[in-house]
Order: C-alpha cells, then structure tokens, then sequence
C-alpha cells in the first residue's frame, strides 16, 4: 500500500512514517522540512519538501497514493495565518486527493477543540466550545479542518477518519515546554505549583499506530470521529513522578483553579470517553503498558534535562 503523510517530519508524522515502513508500505512524506526524519533512510521512503499550500507539489505528492494520514500543521498563533496555512492548505491538498482518487484521509486532530470541559469523561458529541480553548486558534482551524473532511466525504466521496486526543508521548519524547519546565523546577529543588484536581487523558504513540492501522481502508471507520487514550493520570501524579525519578526535595503546592495564573495546559479535567473507538474499532490500550513506557520517557527526559542545566 502507498501511503502519504503529510506533516511527516513532526513528532505523530515521523512515528508513523517509521511504523508504515516496517510494516512494509511505501511511504511518501511531506513536509517543509525533514524533522525528526533529518538522517533517516529508507528505500521505500521518499520525502518530498514543500507544504500542503503549493498546488504543484502536493499533486505530485497524492499521485496513486491509496491513503494519506495528514499530519500537517502550523500551530499558528495568529488566527490569519492559521486559517491562510492550516485551512486553506487543507483544502488544497483535499482537491488534490478527490482528484488523484485517494480512498481514505486519516486526520489526528486535538481534543483542543471541545474548548472547555463541561462534562467528564469528554465523549465524541460533548459541545466544540473553541472560543473558550486555551488555544483558540489551534481550535478553531483544528475544527475547521474536520467540519471540511465531512463535507468532502458526502459532496465528492473521499473518507475521513478522525482521531482526537489531549497529550500524546512516544518511547523516547513526551513534547511540551510546560513539562520541561516542571522538571528544571524539580531539578532545582524548587516548590511546584499545580491547580487542584487537574487531569488528562495520554495517549502512547504505539496506540495511536495501532489504531490508525485497524482504521486504514475500514469501511467501519469511514465518517467517523474518535476519542482515543491509552491512560489517564492527575498532574498532581505526574508531578510526584518527576519528584521521585529525580530524587527532588521539591514539594507539591495545589492552588484553587480560580486563583490559577499559570500555564493553561495544567488546566482542567481532560478526560477522554474513549468508548466508542474501543465499541466500533475493537481497539483496547494497554494501558499498563502505556504507564510503563511514559514513565521511562519521563525518566530519560529528566536524565537530558539534568545533562543541560
């Protein structure tokens, strides 16, 4: 099978570039640059540089493409720079697709766009509250995006299949400054702040692998929306974590979450209902698994912090 991924040099777009490829699928990454793909090689692999924004290179890209998992993003904080990047790139590279006869489009959006929590655990139809979202732009193009995938699929016939999740991690990376931030703070012994009762739903990238590959050309996944996790923790855990794998002094503080005023990630009960992936999709985490490998990608990211400071 002939896989595209867009976004292939990103942190989701290269894991699963790599998985496909020991699969033996033939993948064609595009991306603006190599990423975390920069010395990676492979004879069924072709990366091609450019963005889902220039017409001459995407149609290149889809030629006798049978799948494409889309992974490009800005992350634009400016909402005209999202929507020219993000949105209107995206419906570029979609004429593309209906055009080369794509069959299926796989889209790992964000949880990002429920907004806010209203509820808990957070199903697939729990209200899209962008304007209320820590990041209001990644949230509104995120949705922009998979109100679009919806669109094509009933005027011009190309399935989609979306995943989305809070916070994915990987055997040796578990991204975002915030969490780099705690740890210096633990390395420095220094008291650390968390709002009470805040949580989230992670998701390992193997599960995410997993189940894009059950979903990939599964007439059952067309047209559909997932929440998908494979465990969920407290920051007040993940903090106790970082205190015990780096032997801190630090102590933990929980503030009220109306007199919170620090980063908006350590804000809210994210927690996924993941029912109807594992109902419709068969597809069960292992979660112990899971809590194993974030552990030791936590341990290995306090080992590269304490080696830095």
């Amino acid at each position: 099978m002939k896989i595209l991924i867009t976004g292939g040099g990103g942190f989701v777009g290269s894991r699963l570039a790599k998985a496909m490829l020991q699969k033996g699928h033939e993948v064609i990454v595009l991306d603006k640059v190599k990423g975390e793909l920069e010395g990676f090689e492979h004879k069924n692999m072709k990366i091609l540089i450019g963005g889902v924004e220039d017409e001459k290179i995407v149609k290149e890209a889809v030629t006798n493409c049978d799948l494409v998992y889309y992974c490009a993003w800005s992350f634009s904080e400016k909402m005209i720079d999202g929507f020219k990047i993000d949105v209107l790139g995206f419906l570029n590279f979609m004429e593309a697709c209906c055009n080369a006869g794509v069959k299926h489009i796989i889209f790992p959006s964000s949880s990002v766009i429920y907004g806010e929590p209203i509820t808990t655990p957070i199903n697939e139809d729990h209200p899209l509250l962008v304007e209320k979202s820590r990041a209001p732009t990644h949230a509104i193009t995120k949705l922009a995006v998979e109100k679009s995938m919806a669109i094509y699929y009933k005027e011009r016939g190309i399935p989609f299949t979306i995943f989305r999740f809070w916070w994915g991690f990987s055997d040796d990376r578990i991204p975002g400054g915030t969490l780099r931030k705690l740890i210096d703070s633990a390395l420095k012994n220094e008291t650390l702040y968390v709002p009470k009762e805040t949580a989230g739903s992670i998701l390992y990238m193997n599960d995410l692998i997993k189940a894009f590959e059950i979903a990939s050309l599964n007439e059952n996944a067309y047209g559909k929306i997932y929440n998908i996790t494979s465990f969920n923790s407290t920051w007040k855990e993940i903090l106790q974590m970082i205190i015990e794998l780096s032997s801190s002094k630090s102590t933990i503080v929980e503030v009220e979450p109306f007199e919170w005023k620090g980063p908006g990630f350590l804000t809210g009960k994210w927690i996924l209902d993941d029912s109807k992936l594992r109902k419709e999709l068969n597809f069960i985490p292992n979660e112990k698994i899971a809590k194993e490998a974030f552990r030791n990608a936590l341990k290995r990211m306090i080992e590269l912090r304490m080696a830095s400071l």
